[in-house]
């Protein structure tokens, strides 16, 4: 029926047709001794299971499966005496070399898709351990070939002609600015950012026109967040702060004074439209004061500096309440533990990172995860 024997298989295939072989090969087999392996295609996958209409006896010699990845060297390490920040960099790092296969996806056994979120939000953990800048400036091709004439970019990327609509907001297609931005960071090669500085000039533009007033209320959010629902317009605005910001620093970098002084502007007046909306200064929390809706604005800069520290005393307290445990999604995973070291609470963010009960990215490893899964309840 499609189906696995779950009880000794964790992993199950999508139930199909036949016309349908979704992450399946049929061999018919010759009679003789036989070798076979699949060709212009990969799979994700942790077991394998063999289907046969008669009885076989395998060895382990009999199946041997090979990592396939982009080819890009180590360039980063991790030694801890508490061996689960090993795990978690292990499986972290499995997970993104399964991720890379020409330009990252978003997961190697479904749609194996250039998803821009997935991309940005590892940019750091790809250049922290691998010498991958020749994948990303082929992805960053990609984007300038997929970009419209009016400035907008698919939130897949390469697209076969989906992902242009108002889904596709900034916290996922802000690759176009954080991916050349961080490679100039790493490497100090300038090429990537200049050859995209176009590219995001209008891309900034296009969100502007659509949001004068500096607040975006379009985009993906915090995906697959664990209960709480962060606002959608807030970190969508904080990721068009952040790409206005990157213009005005690339412009400046580039000698284009009057751009500098343009896009700087810009991102004040977004800076400050999501101050005035969201952040109270009685209660020095961002909206409902989700860990997300505080991680968000305290990594990127949003909040007035002299405010800071009252955020992420909150940030910490509300992660304290929780047992250091993370109720985040997708946004806030990336934020939450630079924002709570940079700003004083690197003890809190160390329980959150070696927590085991759930939720957290430790329960996943005690569970057994070998790579790092999209959803907390392990399904």
């Amino acid at each position: 029926d499609g189906h696995a024997d779950l009880s000794n298989i964790d992993v199950y295939f999508r139930p199909t047709d036949p016309e349908d072989l979704f992450q399946t090969d049929v061999v018919t087999l010759s009679g003789r001794d036989d070798e076979f392996m699949a060709r212009f295609n990969y799979k994700g996958f942790r077991y394998v299971e063999v289907v046969a209409d008669r009885p076989m006896e395998l060895s382990a010699a009999n199946l041997t499966a090979w990592f396939q990845h982009s080819d890009v060297a180590p360039a980063g390490t991790i030694r801890s005496s508490e061996r689960l920040i090993e795990q978690l960099w292990e499986a972290a790092n499995k997970s993104y070399l399964s991720n890379l296969m020409g330009y990252p996806t978003d997961c190697p056994q479904r749609e194996k898709n250039g998803w821009t979120g997935d991309g940005h939000l590892a940019i750091e953990t790809a250049l922290y351990n691998y010498d991958a800048i020749t994948v990303y400036e082929k992805w960053l091709a990609d984007h300038r070939d997929e970009q419209q004439p009016n400035g907008v970019l698919p939130d897949i990327i390469p697209t076969g002609g989906w992902g242009y609509g108002t889904d596709n907001g900034l916290d996922w297609t802000s690759t176009i600015a954080l991916i050349p931005w961080n490679l100039y960071l790493f490497y100090g090669d300038p090429a990537p950012l200049e050859a995209c500085y176009e590219n995001i000039r209008r891309y900034v533009d296009y969100v502007d026109r659509r949001s004068p007033e500096g607040l975006t209320s379009w985009g993906r959010g915090d995906w697959v967040p664990v209960r709480s629902r962060s606002s959608l317009e807030l970190t969508s605005s904080v990721y068009f702060f952040v790409d206005a910001s990157i213009l005005a620093r690339a412009a400046e970098l580039f000698g284009r004074s009057e751009d500098h002084t343009r896009y700087a502007a810009l991102a004040e007046k977004i800076r400050t439209a999501i101050n005035r909306k969201y952040y109270d200064p009685q209660t020095g929390l961002y909206a409902n004061g989700t860990q997300t809706e505080l991680s968000v604005p305290l990594l990127w800069g949003v909040i007035p500096e002299e405010e800071a520290p009252r955020v992420a005393a909150n940030l910490a307290r509300r992660v304290e309440e929780a047992g250091c445990h993370l109720d985040v999604g997708v946004l806030g995973a990336r934020a939450i533990l630079d924002a709570l070291c940079r700003n004083g609470h690197a003890e809190t963010a160390y329980r959150v990172a070696v927590q085991t009960t759930y939720p957290s990215w430790g329960w996943w490893i005690v569970n057994g995860a070998t790579t790092l899964l999209e959803n907390w309840d392990l399904e």
